[in-house]
């Protein structure tokens, strides 16, 4: 199975059963499974053929991911239709949009998670170029008709290299402080040593730095370009596979496409309010009543966590294991597992963190 979360899959208990959650062959394995019982898949996606309309990944932030913008609804059709009308095969190179749908992006903090997205407001900016004496980003803060991250992104390959010089060339100068200048001091040196020719230093010095503590939530909305610049996290985002590239990255980066999605501005990053349940749990609310998401932090006793009529169970950093009547499933840290029957309550052992994803 592609998710090696459980060693084998169980036999069928007298409430339901246990998994290796693997979206392409999970209805495979739950009818060999269950023989002559019937399998019931609520809110089934056509498209594929997943019972959740989101994904659940763990995230670390070791070498931080490409800057990448998942288009909104509107952008995302006209960007589909447009493609498709011009023969670009799904699976080329240079294809921006593979589906028609928007994708929104939940990251839930495991350990001090800093998270860049959207963009910096005017004034953070000239505090930035002032404290850092960068000429690029004040000539550009000048011209009040676009974003600086615009700006930047229809740069030359010159002004984009004399850029990075310059800015390499400030860090240098800032010693360790307080305010914008010194956090996006930071922020390069930590993305030059890895990227230090990549137009995605000059977009992050220009993007909001969020730092989020451990179970903390930050939303992420379609349309906001986004990366993590360290730590660990859970992500929980939207089935499209639409994500465009716009730095810190060797793959195919669409300039033209990006300046057009974000000539209008960005909507912004928020944090997201979690409702704590007590007993080391909390719900985490997402795009659809249909769907509860909730945390819960497992430590040295068993927990008792309340699963089914679908769900999927996430390890986060931690192996923990999952018993529901006599039947024990071993989820490793990053592996999902698949529970489904009668709703049941499951008894956890950790320490570990786990994430519960159910259909209502």
């Amino acid at each position: 199975m592609s998710e090696a979360s459980a060693r084998r899959p169980s036999p069928p208990s007298s409430r339901g059963m246990l998994i290796g959650w693997d979206p392409e062959t999970y209805r495979q394995t739950l009818e060999r499974i269950a023989g002559d019982r019937p399998v019931a898949v609520p809110h089934q996606e056509a498209e594929t053929g997943s019972p959740f309309p989101f994904r659940l990944k763990v995230l670390d932030a070791d070498v931080p991911p490409p800057i990448m913008l998942h288009p909104h609804g509107e952008q995302a059709l006209t960007g589909f239709v447009r493609e498709q009308a011009r023969g670009v095969p799904l699976g080329a190179g240079n294809r921006n949009y593979k589906d028609r749908h928007p994708k929104c992006e939940v990251a839930v903090a495991l350990t001090p998670l800093r998270v860049l997205a959207g963009e910096r407001t005017t004034e953070e900016l000239q505090a930035i170029a002032s404290g850092l004496e960068l000429p690029w980003l004040r000539s550009y803060l000048s011209f009040r008709h676009e974003t600086a991250i615009h700006s930047v992104l229809r740069m030359t390959p010159g002004e984009n290299t004399a850029a990075l010089r310059e800015t390499a060339e400030a860090v240098e100068r800032v010693r360790d402080g307080e305010g914008p200048a010194a956090e996006a001091a930071a922020v390069v040196r930590r993305l030059q040593q890895i990227f230090p020719h990549d137009r995605g230093v000059l977009l992050a010095l220009c993007m909001k730095l969020i730092r989020l503590d451990p179970g903390q939530v930050a939303v992420i909305p379609p349309g906001c370009l986004h990366t993590y610049l360290s730590g660990q996290a859970v992500l929980v985002m939207g089935n499209s596979d639409n994500a465009l590239q716009a730095g810190l990255t060797k793959e195919h980066v669409d300039l033209c496409e990006l300046q057009l999605l974000t000539g209008g501005g960005q909507p912004q990053p928020s944090p997201l309010p979690v409702l704590d349940v007590g007993n080391g749990e909390q719900r985490i609310p997402l795009w659809s009543d249909d769907l509860d998401l909730r945390r819960v932090v497992v430590g040295d006793d068993p927990m008792p966590v309340r699963v089914g009529p679908f769900s999927v169970i996430l390890a986060a950093m931690e192996p923990a294991g999952i018993t529901v009547d006599e039947v024990t499933a071993e989820v490793e840290p990053g592996a999902k597992i698949l529970y489904a029957g009668d709703s049941a309550t499951a008894t956890v052992t950790g320490p570990s963190q786990i994430f519960v994803a159910s259909t209502q």
